[in-house]
């Protein structure tokens, strides 16, 4: 009987911290986010593997530091996420970074194929406004660009 009371206790507990921190967890984003998608082309081929970040204009980022960013496809799409899995984006004005790893998805990923041209934002004069609601992004090409070497797409 002691056991069977001890197993009771022990279950009661664990619920508790599971509500208690899954509600801290409510209340720690509860900065809302619109679906954002988008496609993205440089010289004319689809940038597999970078990464496209959305950074407020205003240069402010929000209380907790939420940072926006999507990551291109094999058909030069992709969905931003910024608290969890292709949630989208806080609405607002945002300057757009794009940084191509050489080697995606590697332990090393290289370097920038872009050679930096547009991974920071005050490099970038692409700007995007994300509104309540679903948010497709006109498309970025980025055309005539020297690309570092790298997986997937030929150099110039």
């Amino acid at each position: 009987m002691a056991v069977a009371q001890l197993w009771d206790s022990v279950i009661t507990a664990t619920i508790i911290v599971l509500v208690v921190s899954s509600v801290g967890c409510e209340a720690e984003h509860a900065i809302a986010t619109f679906p954002v998608s988008g496609t993205v082309s440089i010289n004319g081929e689809a940038p597999v593997g970078a990464i496209v970040g959305l950074h407020p204009s205003d240069g402010d980022f929000d209380e907790i530091g939420s940072r926006p960013a999507g990551q291109v496809g094999s058909d030069g799409t992709f969905k931003v996420s910024t608290f969890g899995i292709q949630d989208g984006a806080p609405a607002g004005n945002y300057r757009v970074t794009v940084f191509w790893p050489q080697y995606p998805g590697r332990d090393d990923p290289g370097e920038d194929r872009l050679r930096g041209r547009l991974a920071l934002p005050d490099q970038s004069d692409i700007m995007v406004s994300i509104t309540e609601g679903d948010n497709t992004l006109d498309p970025i090409a980025i055309d005539n660009v020297s690309l570092l070497p790298g997986a997937g797409v030929a150099t110039n």
